[in-house]
């Protein structure tokens, strides 16, 4: 094979990677489950004594707050990402006050290994990025791994209630000084940037090689100054700028090398008994609840296990 034939097919397998790339799963039907209540557990993995317990204890929050903050449990994303279907859902049931957009998401897909934590604008100030973070990487991981939904749940509910009502600025302080935290604050997707030099100078070479590289340079800058949506912000056809920075969110702030040496004081554990997986789907609980009228999500994190 000579190397203009090979340099031809490596272009033709590089545009043939950006289009199923940049292929989303609009095309195909979604559908969401319905809003029944607080609790909608369409993947059928909560007891129903934990049901109705988290349905009061969100009611009550709702009542003292106006927070509305929902748990939904799913068999699968459908080929979502786990930040697009959350965000897609949130706006759907339309979740918080129309007037100031605080309501919160607890998503765990089943089948996917995914959760999130989708905020609305008015709480991204109390419930930050940081935090719901926090949250799902310390308190859910490694309870989902261990099939131990209810505990999973319970223990990020307990916390998100925590944070709403009064404890933020402990919890703030706990996660601006994890490990992980100060881990994540590289300034560039190294593995990213390497890959393409060596994928564009080495395999492709010539022009079709500077070209690969002047074009990743020039979508990345163009994401950096926010002509190109951020990470966070991408949602259904932007998700394939993936490719080009990792999706990586923005750096963040460098934390200080100062550890808390424990969790807000208010801060109660939950029960550790677990659940196992279930094939039948389990009724949620209904509590005649509906969204107000909220619009979008604003932030939030997502975790895998």
């Amino acid at each position: 094979m000579t190397f203009l034939r090979r340099r031809r097919l490596a272009a033709i397998a590089l545009l043939a990677a950006t289009f199923m790339l940049a292929a989303v799963p609009s095309a195909r039907a979604q559908t969401f489950p319905a809003l029944s209540g607080r609790v909608v557990d369409e993947a059928g993995v909560l007891d129903p004594s934990v049901r109705q317990h988290l349905t009061t204890q969100l009611a009550a929050l709702e009542q003292k707050t106006s927070d509305q903050v929902v748990v939904a449990t799913v068999r699968s994303l459908q080929g979502y990402s786990v930040e697009d279907y959350a965000n897609r859902l949130f706006r759907a049931w339309r979740l918080g006050q129309s007037t100031t957009n605080n309501g919160v998401l607890l998503l765990v897909a089943r089948s996917d290994h995914k959760v999130r934590i989708e905020v609305g604008y008015g709480l991204e100030g109390t419930l930050p990025d940081a935090v719901a973070k926090l949250i799902i990487e310390e308190l859910m991981v490694s309870r989902l791994r261990a099939n131990q939904f209810d505990a999973a749940i319970e223990s990020a509910v307990t916390s998100i209630v925590d944070v709403l009502t009064g404890s933020a600025a402990e919890w703030k302080q706990r996660a601006a000084v994890r490990p992980h935290y100060q881990a994540n604050s590289h300034p560039a997707p190294v593995g990213n940037i390497l890959f393409t030099l060596v994928f564009g100078v080495l395999f492709l070479g010539g022009f079709a090689g500077v070209a690969f590289v002047a074009l990743h340079a020039v979508i990345n800058g163009l994401i950096a100054i926010h002509v190109l949506p951020q990470f966070k912000a991408r949602r259904g056809w932007w998700h394939w700028l993936d490719f080009f920075d990792d999706g990586k969110p923005p750096p963040r702030r460098r934390a200080s090398s100062q550890q808390a040496s424990s969790y807000p004081s208010s801060y109660a554990w939950a029960s550790s008994s677990s659940s196992s997986w279930s094939d039948s789907s389990s009724s949620s609980s209904s509590d005649s609840f509906s969204g107000g009228g909220g619009s979008s999500g604003g932030g939030g994190a997502s975790g895998s296990w």
